[in-house]
C-alpha cells in the first residue's frame, strides 16, 4: 500500500537541527550586538539614542531574552533611567530617561523600545514557555476583527501583516545561514539507517492461518484484510515482483533540504521493499521563488474563520494558508495523488496541530487514506507525545468515529528515531 509521509519539524529536531521557534527567537537576541550588520534584526527595535551603545558596552553579547532583560536592567538602574513596563507588564519593558531633579516631569527620552510589536509578543511568549508563531498570529487576527483590546497595542491589520512579513523574512534568513548552509546535507546523516529501515516492507505471509493475528492486520479496518493479503504475496519470494509496488510520497511541511538526503537514500537501495519515494515540499523550500515559503495559518474550520470572510477585507486574509497553495501546483499534485490510490499516513514530527488543519483534514478523512500511524517522539525520562499527538489529529475530523478506525494504537506504533545528526559544514551565525 501507498504511504503518505507527513513530515513537521520535529523531523529535523530528530536530527539535532535548530529548527524551532525557540531556536529562531534566541538567534535574535544572540546577534542583538550585531544589529548593524543585520538591518532585518534592527528594524525590530526603536535604538535612536547613542548612549544605549554606550551603557550596554556597545551592545553586549547575550544568550537570550533573559539575559538581555538581567543585564539591560541592572545597566540602566541608576539616577537618570529606568525601565517602564509596557502591555506585557513585567515580562517586557521600555528604556527611558528620567529627570532626577523632577519626578514629576513628563518628558522622556525613549533609549530602547520594540518597534515590532509582533516580535515582543512572540518574544514574551517564548520566554515563559513556548509559542507557535502562525497560531498566535490567528489569535491576534481574530482579537482584533472582534474589536477585543487584548491585543489592540499591536494596530491595525495592515502594521500586523507588515510586522509579521518582517518575522517571515527573518526566519527565512536564519534558516538558510543557520541551517540550510551550516550543515552538510549533500552526504547522508550519521544513523541515517535508523529511519531508513522504517520504510523497508518486509514479507509476512499474511494468507497463511498462523497469521491470522498478524500486528500488521491492527494497522488497518477489517475490510482491508484481502488487500493487505494480496500486497504482501507480491513480496514472497516465488513471486515475480516488478520493480516499483508501492509509493512513499514525503508531505513535507519543513522549509530545510533534510528529506532530500532520505530520497536519494530510498531510491538507491534498489529493491522493491523499500518502494519508490517522491516529495512535495508543500509549504515552499528556502530561497526558491516558484516554492516560496507558505508562513500563516490554515483553518478554514475554525469557527471564527467565517468571521475573518464576512469582513469582507482582504487583508485579513493575507497569510491563509489556502490562498498562497494557489501561488504553485504542490496542493493540486496532491490532491491528485491521494485520489489514485489506497495510502497509509506515517506522522513523522508533525504536531498535527490547527495551523494545518484545512490540509491534513483533506488527507485524513479521505476514502483512500485506510490508515494513520504515529511515530510518536519519546523522550529519555520514557515520556512521550503519543497522547497528545493523537488528541491534536482527531481535531482534524468531523467525523470521530472515522478517526479511531484509522488512528493505529500505540502497541503497534514506535517511537520517531532521535540520534541522526548531519555534519557541521560552516561556522553558524547563530
Amino acid at each position: 500500500m501507498n504511504r503518505l509521509i507527513i513530515i513537521g519539524n520535529g523531523f529535523d529536531l530528530a536530527h539535532s537541527l535548530p529548527t524551532s521557534y525557540s531556536s529562531f527567537i534566541n538567534f535574535i537576541w544572540r546577534n542583538f550586538h550585531n544589529l548593524d550588520k543585520i538591518p532585518m534584526i534592527k528594524n525590530l527595535f526603536t535604538l535612536e539614542n547613542p548612549m544605549f551603545d554606550i551603557y550596554t558596552g556597545l551592545r553586549m553579547q547575550f544568550n537570550d531574552y533573559n539575559d538581555f532583560c538581567n543585564q539591560v536592567k541592572n545597566k540602566f538602574n541608576t539616577a537618570n533611567y529606568t525601565y517602564r513596563e509596557t502591555f506585557h507588564g513585567s515580562r517586557s519593558f521600555q528604556i527611558i530617561e528620567i529627570n532626577p531633579y523632577d519626578p514629576d516631569d513628563t518628558t522622556y527620552q525613549v533609549y530602547f523600545d520594540y518597534k515590532n510589536q509582533f516580535f515582543e509578543l512572540i518574544t514574551v511568549q517564548n520566554a515563559e514557555n513556548w509559542v507557535d508563531i502562525e497560531n498566535t498570529y490567528y489569535q491576534v487576527l481574530i482579537s482584533m476583527l472582534k474589536g477585543e483590546s487584548k491585543y489592540k497595542y499591536i494596530g491595525n491589520i495592515k502594521k500586523l501583516n507588515n510586522e509579521f512579513e518582517e518575522i517571515r523574512k527573518l526566519l527565512e534568513f536564519y534558516l538558510t545561514g543557520g541551517v540550510e548552509n551550516f550543515y552538510d546535507f549533500e552526504n547522508q546523516p550519521s544513523n541515517y539507517s535508523e529511519i531508513v529501515n522504517l520504510f523497508e516492507y518486509k514479507y509476512k505471509a499474511l494468507h497463511e492461518i498462523d497469521n491470522i493475528d498478524n500486528p500488521y492486520f491492527f494497522e488497518f479496518p477489517p475490510d482491508c484484510r484481502k488487500k493487505l493479503i494480496e500486497f504482501d504475496s507480491l513480496f514472497s519470494v516465488k513471486s515475480q515482483k516488478p520493480s516499483i509496488l508501492y509509493e512513499n510520497l514525503f508531505l513535507n511541511f519543513n522549509y530545510t533540504p533534510t528529506i532530500f538526503s532520505y530520497l536519494s537514500i530510498l531510491n538507491n537501495m534498489r529493491s522493491s521493499r523499500y518502494g519508490i519515494s517522491t516529495q512535495l515540499q508543500i509549504h515552499g523550500k528556502l530561497g526558491d521563488e516558484n516554492n516560496s515559503i507558505n508562513f500563516g495559518f490554515g483553518d478554514e474550520m475554525d469557527d471564527n474563520y467565517k468571521i475573518l470572510e464576512k469582513a469582507n477585507d482582504n487583508n485579513y486574509l493575507e497569510n491563509i494558508k489556502s490562498f498562497m497553495y494557489l501561488n504553485n501546483s504542490n496542493y493540486k499534485k496532491l490532491l491528485n495523488w491521494i485520489e489514485s490510490n489506497e495510502y497509509q499516513v506515517f506522522i513523522m514530527g508533525h504536531s498535527c496541530g490547527l495551523s494545518d488543519r484545512t490540509l491534513l483534514n483533506t488527507v485524513f478523512e479521505h476514502n483512500n487514506c485506510k490508515s494513520i500511524k504515529i511515530f510518536y517522539h519519546q523522550k529519555e525520562n520514557g515520556q512521550d507525545n503519543f497522547k497528545d499527538l493523537s488528541q491534536n489529529i482527531s481535531r482534524h475530523f468531523n467525523k470521530k468515529a472515522l478517526m479511531r478506525s484509522k488512528v493505529v494504537d500505540k502497541s503497534n506504533s514506535i517511537p520517531l528515531p532521535q540520534n541522526i545528526r548531519f555534519n557541521k559544514i560552516d561556522p553558524s551565525p547563530n
